[in-house]
This record gives C-alpha cells, sequence and structure tokens, in this order.
C-alpha cells in the first residue's frame, strides 16, 4: 500500500478519516499493518501490502467471492498472457465505441482520479493508468486483487484496495471516471450497485459499465436450470463441469460448419442469419464457451466464471437505460452484442 492513498480514503462504515500503524515496509510501500478510523475505532488490515475493506460475510457475497478467488487462483496466468490483454483491450474498444487506443488515452488525459471497480487480475487497472498524472484505485472484492498487486503493484499511479463496491472506502462526487466492466451483475442487486457507484462520481464525471445481456428464452432457461446447481456445487465440482462445457464447445467449433436460419424464429429468440454452429449453440441453448485461440484453461476459466457464482443477473436494454436516465446521467455511448450491454453515461451539470 502506498501511503498517499490516505489522503483519499475513509472508514467504509462511518465515513471518518484513518490513522495509520505500520507493522512492515519494502522501499515505499507498506506491506503490513493496520487502518484505525479515528472515530468508530474499526480496524481494516494491510496485508500482503494491500489494505482489506471486505466486511460482508452474508452467504452468498462470500461465495460469489470465492468463485472468483477459485477462478482467477487457477487462471491468472494465461489472462495475464499478453494475447489475452490485447483481445480484452480491442474487445473493450469496440463495445465503447472507442476508435483506437490513441483516442482514449486522449479521454483518460483529463481524467484525474479513476476507479476501476471490480479490477480482478488488473489488467484494466493497467490500461486506465496510462497518464501518469492521474491516479487509478483499483479494487477488488476477491483475492483476486493479489494478483493483480503482484503483477502491476509497482506502478506509481495505482493503487490496489481489497473492498466491496457495495461499501466504499471514499468520499462522494470523489471520482472523474469510474469504470465497472463485467461486474455489477454479479453483485447483490446490478441496479442498486450501479446506483451507489454513481453517488462517487464527480459533477460532469463518465462512467462505463457492462452489465450481461438477456439471451434467447431457452438459453435463459438452460442457463437458470443448470445454475441451481451448478451454484451449490463445490469448486473443484464445478471446476469439472465447466471442463465438461469447454470440451463440448471445443468440440462444436471443431466441426467448423455453419447453418443457415432462413427467417426469423420470434418465439425462440432466434434471428436469421448463418451462424457458426458453436456459436449458434452458444448463445441461443447453451453456454458452452470455446476460446478461439484454443487455449483450453482459459475457457474453462470463462465457463467457471458463468456457472458457479451465485450472482449472474442478466438485464435488457431499456432497463439500463433507466439506470442512467434515474441516476441523471446522460447516455454517450450504448453498444448491445449478445452476450451483454455497455454504456458510458455523463453527470449531469
Amino acid at each position: 500500500m502506498k501511503p498517499s492513498i490516505l489522503e483519499h480514503i475513509i472508514c467504509p462504515t462511518c465515513r471518518s478519516d484513518f490513522k495509520l500503524l505500520t507493522k512492515s515496509k519494502l522501499k515505499n510501500e507498506i506491506k503490513e499493518g493496520t487502518l484505525i478510523c479515528t472515530k468508530c475505532n474499526h480496524k481494516f488490515k494491510i496485508t500482503k501490502g494491500i489494505p482489506r475493506f471486505v466486511v460482508d460475510v452474508t452467504k452468498d457475497f462470500v461465495r460469489t467471492e470465492m468463485a472468483f478467488s477459485a477462478k482467477w487462483k487457477n487462471h491468472h496466468r494465461n489472462h495475464h498472457a499478453k494475447d489475452w490483454i490485447n483481445w480484452q483491450k480491442n474487445w473493450f474498444l469496440e463495445r465503447f465505441d472507442w476508435k483506437s487506443i490513441g483516442q482514449f488515452n486522449t479521454f483518460l488525459r483529463s481524467q484525474n482520479f479513476i476507479l476501476d471497480a471490480g479490477t480482478g487480475i488488473g489488467n484494466s487497472a493497467k490500461m486506465l493508468s496510462i497518464n501518469k498524472s492521474s491516479t487509478v484505485f483499483a479494487l477488488d472484492a476477491s483475492d483476486s486483487v493479489d494478483f493483480a498487486y503482484k503483477k502491476y503493484g509497482t506502478s506509481s499511479n495505482i493503487h490496489f484496495i481489497q473492498a466491496d463496491i457495495r461499501q466504499l472506502p471514499f468520499r462522494k462526487t470523489f471520482f472523474d471516471y469510474i469504470f465497472s466492466d463485467q461486474v455489477l451483475h454479479h453483485t447483490k442487486n446490478t441496479s442498486t450497485s450501479f446506483k451507489y457507484l454513481t453517488k462517487f462520481l464527480a459533477k460532469s464525471g463518465f462512467i462505463s459499465i457492462y452489465v450481461y445481456n438477456k439471451k434467447a428464452p431457452i438459453r435463459e432457461y438452460v442457463d437458470d436450470y443448470i445454475r441451481k446447481s451448478t451454484v451449490k456445487m463445490s469448486v473443484r465440482d464445478c471446476m469439472e463441469f465447466s471442463k465438461d462445457m469447454t470440451y463440448l464447445g471445443r468440440a462444436l467449433s471443431k466441426l467448423k460448419k455453419k447453418i443457415t436460419i432462413p427467417r426469423d424464429i420470434s418465439l425462440l429468440g432466434v434471428k436469421a442469419g448463418t451462424y457458426d454452429v458453436q456459436r449458434f449453440v452458444y448463445w441461443n441453448f447453451l453456454k458452452c464457451f470455446w476460446d478461439e485461440s484454443d487455449n483450453f484453461q482459459r475457457s474453462v476459466g470463462v465457463n467457471f466464471d458463468w456457472y458457479y457464482p451465485k450472482f449472474a443477473y442478466r438485464h435488457t436494454v431499456s432497463e439500463v437505460k433507466k439506470w442512467f436516465r434515474d441516476a441523471k446521467l446522460k447516455i454517450t455511448t450504448l453498444k448491445e452484442i449478445e452476450s451483454g450491454i455497455s454504456v458510458t453515461g455523463r453527470k449531469k451539470l
């Protein structure tokens, strides 16, 4: 933990300042210590260089965060690989309507304080930190933040924090840009989590989110049917099931066959067109992800990411638009694809 973070964080319980007790340091990083609230005396540990603010011990929250802790423990290396980072970066630019990484970097130059709400293993925090005069606060409630810190913790303008995005250790209206990509649908309530995040947005600040899209009705039914069982499995059993789904996805992909649907089948939510067989099954009937780069372990991680977490809500464009409207945010970009809905909005003056 960089000592300079003390200028910006407050007790998430009573909103007061902290005093710091340092146990061990390495160069300019506090490795072990305690943050103590000056008002309520609540203590938050600093371990392995990361301040720990998660206090929610409810069963469903713990299980969801345990899912991501397990996923990244097994799959952080293949998701830190250069090909995956580049793919994710390009997918981000496409979804949020940035013509190039240069255009996005130009946007970041005017953003002083940035919140990466759900950083996972930190690749997004690194992307957001390109402007060295800005400060990125990258948090995650799961143990994935440990892998993020190990990989990117030496970056001078990134602070890594373990915290719940529904109970943030920051002052309101603090952030110029809030980025929460593929995260909010894994919280207890996507809508209220979004509303809470917007309270930390500065005047005329921007927020970008991506949430799961509702799929075709049979896919939705099958998802719910399978997840009733998988969310009750052990990590090991669900990982094995995720491997089964990966084998299925790979087998369908290796067919290299296409199917043509001559006209819309409205009742099934199937649109006319020509589809790769694997993608047709994937979007309309069953989650069986297969990574086009033929990375088996990475594909297992993506399937596990869907089947194990207790919280995995899907939404419609009309729902998301209402969230922004209710929060008095003007939508600047919105893109709907089969998997999800990507939106950027700006706080109205």
